[in-house]
């Protein structure tokens, strides 16, 4: 092959060596196949999703979420550019043996001889050389920081010793893979070696050992056929080792993603004919839901950003999972409640979304849990106040079971009109429970009237006619009840013609766009720091101005997580602004979400109390919040240590300004 740019695909095989390869590799993918079919007839024990397959969406899901490694965000720079460059590097490879596959066979059926190659020389094969040299490096370099890591052990994956065989084998399959490479190019005196510049360096190498022309052939020879039984061993065990993410993971990620903050419903009539609600069995789970079991890879980004295993709670996203993919394969299977899950685990949940967030496989910690809340409120197992204060919702609509004649007591001697005496309002002025019966979050409510009422909306409440939304309700696992208040509200919402709806309460805003919505109620809802940023716009206010005093912004998970709401506070805000460690969408929740609002907690064992301490570490006098729950619970944190920090709401600042 001399002068010409290409090279003979299964150089120095005999054709007894070519038919001892394709057994093994006939072998090794039946061995494959035969793992991945195993893992399938798992998933498929689920219930079948009720969303169908957009393959359109899927298709560029695979682009941008796979491929181009999008979803690897967060607090793990390093290790999400090594795992970029291990993937892509792998993935290159992969796509140049499919190519030497499609040459070879190519070339054969079309009658031509070994040295005559098809489409593999010339410019292409320049272009093929040099680039499956490079992107080795990249493949070689992912798995040497992740193994330099784990010999560090500051790793916080889940250690297993066949993590060790599969980082091996990726740089066998490297190196040895190089090695090959100028072995030939000594062999087959290469033209133009130096474009598998990697290759040409070790042939230097060789030639400087004494390798040459007399003992190239058994030396390449049996360096080929092990990289080959490596390479087909590690075909045959990909589904049985951690790698099998990447199937799983794939998968998952081609799913287009539901936003944050989303739940299904459930119907009444799937109810009565099943006689089940929630996830009591791991049936019950949807086949995604169980698939993503298998993408998970343990990596522990979920727990780190989790802010109740941070407040030493019995919750690990990743140990539930883990423990629910163990569920999933155990021949005889402990019950999912109580012995593979915990209720005080599934109880711990602030629903936060952050675990649904951070995983850049698409693994939705915070559903599993919420599905099996359902269960356990379904049958009776949730007791003291949080028990109560669903019942308290149910009979008087609100969880502190005070009557609805009281709700417009926040708005004494303001001259609020409610929808009856306004029936020709522009905005509706969604007040919620805590601002209609919480003495402190009374104050915002007035705030934002106020302001209101400064720039002359014409808005109006409901006053009496308003009745819980219901998202505590739906994400603590009483489906029905959340159902019951969704429906009287857009009864209401009907009656009075709403169309545009302004809250203060990030998780009143959430379930009237995403909840809402599944049950016919479609509204135009906005959050009182949107709404008042676009009254500063318009020249109607003035946004806060605080004068030689730092002020901190805690982010609710609600409100910038989950719905994507970060700079209208900040706007608001202005001067001298000390961002926290964790703020915007990478916030970290105060506590109060997922019904642990209502949970009796001590002060020093709430789940916020991490978030308190950051936020005086910032040396801030003043931590401005925009939600009802966030400023119980940060008041409450910082008035225990450092009861001169004043807390409170964005629009209680610009009332000082707009006076």
């Amino acid at each position: 092959m001399n002068g010409e740019l290409s090279r003979e695909i299964f150089g120095n095989l005999d054709d007894t060596s070519r038919k001892v390869f394709y057994v093994l590799a006939f072998l090794s993918s039946a061995i494959f196949a035969w793992g991945i079919w195993r893992r399938v007839r798992l998933w498929q024990r689920g219930r079948p999703d009720s969303e169908r397959i957009d393959w359109s969406s899927a298709f560029r899901n695979i682009c941008t979420r796979v491929l181009a490694q999008r979803t690897l965000r967060g607090t793990r720079p390093k290790a999400s550019l090594a795992h970029r460059t291990l993937f892509w590097g792998f993935l290159a490879l992969f796509i140049g043996t499919i190519l030497i596959g499609i040459e070879h066979y190519g070339a054969a059926l079309m009658g031509r001889k070994a040295t005559e190659p098809l489409f593999h020389k010339g410019v292409y094969y320049v272009v093929y050389e040099i680039t499956l040299d490079t992107f080795g490096l990249l493949m070689i370099g992912g798995a040497m920081w992740f193994a330099r890591r784990r010999m560090r052990g500051d790793s916080s994956m889940e250690h297993r010793t066949a993590d060790w065989l599969v980082l091996a084998s990726l740089l066998v399959l490297g190196f040895t893979g190089y090695l090959i490479e100028g072995l030939r190019i000594i062999r087959e005196n290469t033209p133009m070696p130096g474009i598998s510049f990697v290759g040409f360096g070790c042939s230097k190498v060789f030639v400087a050992a004494g390798v040459g022309k007399t003992n190239v052939d058994s030396i390449h020879f049996g360096l080929w056929w092990f990289h080959s039984v490596v390479a087909f061993g590690f075909i045959a065990t990909l589904p049985f080792c951690r790698l099998a993410h990447a199937i799983a993971g794939m998968l998952s990620l081609a799913a287009t993603p539901r936003p944050l903050g989303h739940m299904e419903p459930i119907a009444m009539e799937e109810v009565e004919e099943t006689g089940e609600v929630g996830a009591g069995r791991l049936e019950q789970f949807t086949r995604r839901e169980l698939l993503r079991l298998d993408a998970c890879v343990s990596c522990g980004r979920c727990e780190d950003v989790c802010p109740a295993h941070e407040a030493g709670k019995p919750l690990s996203p990743r140990g539930l999972v883990q423990d629910l993919r163990g569920h999933m394969e155990a021949s005889a299977p402990a019950a999912l409640h109580g012995e593979t899950i915990a209720a005080q685990t599934l109880w711990s949940c602030t629903t936060c979304n952050s675990c649904n967030d951070i995983c850049p496989l698409g693994v939705r910690p915070v559903d599993y849990i919420t599905d099996m809340r359902r269960h356990l409120i379904g049958e009776g197992e949730l007791r003291g106040a949080p028990a109560t204060s669903l019942q308290k919702m149910q009979r008087s609509g609100n969880p502190w079971g005070l009557p609805s004649q009281d709700r417009l007591d926040w708005a004494e001697g303001l001259g609020v009109s409610t929808v009856k005496d306004n029936p020709g309002f522009d905005v509706l002025y969604w007040v919620g429970c805590s601002a209609a019966y919480d003495r402190r979050a009374m104050k915002v409510a007035r705030a934002v009237a106020q302001l209101l009422q400064r720039a002359e909306v014409n808005f109006a409440v409901l006053g009496a006619e308003e009745r819980c939304t219901g998202e505590s309700a739906r994400r603590m696992g009483d489906e029905f009840l959340f159902q019951e208040l969704a429906t009287s509200n857009i009864d209401t919402f009907s009656r009075h013609g709403v169309k545009k709806i302004v809250t203060h309460c990030p998780h009143c805003l959430n379930s009237l766009r995403r909840d809402y919505p599944q049950f016919e109620g479609h509204y135009e809802v906005t959050h009182h720091t949107q709404f008042l940023g676009e009254l500063v716009a318009a020249g109607k206010l003035k946004a806060t101005v605080v004068m030689n005093k730092k002020v901190t912004y805690h982010d609710p998970c609600y409100l910038a997580r989950v719905n994507g709401i970060t700079e209208a506070p900040r706007t608001l805000l202005h001067e001298n602004l000390e961002e926290m460690p964790r703020h915007g969408c990478q916030t970290t929740c105060c506590g109060a979400g997922g019904g642990r609002m209502w949970f009796d907690d001590p002060a020093s064992e709430r789940i916020g109390a991490g978030r308190v301490t950051e936020a005086l570490d910032t040396g801030a006098q003043t931590v401005a919040v925009s939600c009802p729950f966030c400023l119980t619970m940060m008041t409450d944190g910082i008035a225990a240590k450092k009861p001169e920090v004043k807390v409170c709401d964005v629009a209680e600042l610009m009332i000082d300004e707009n006076g």
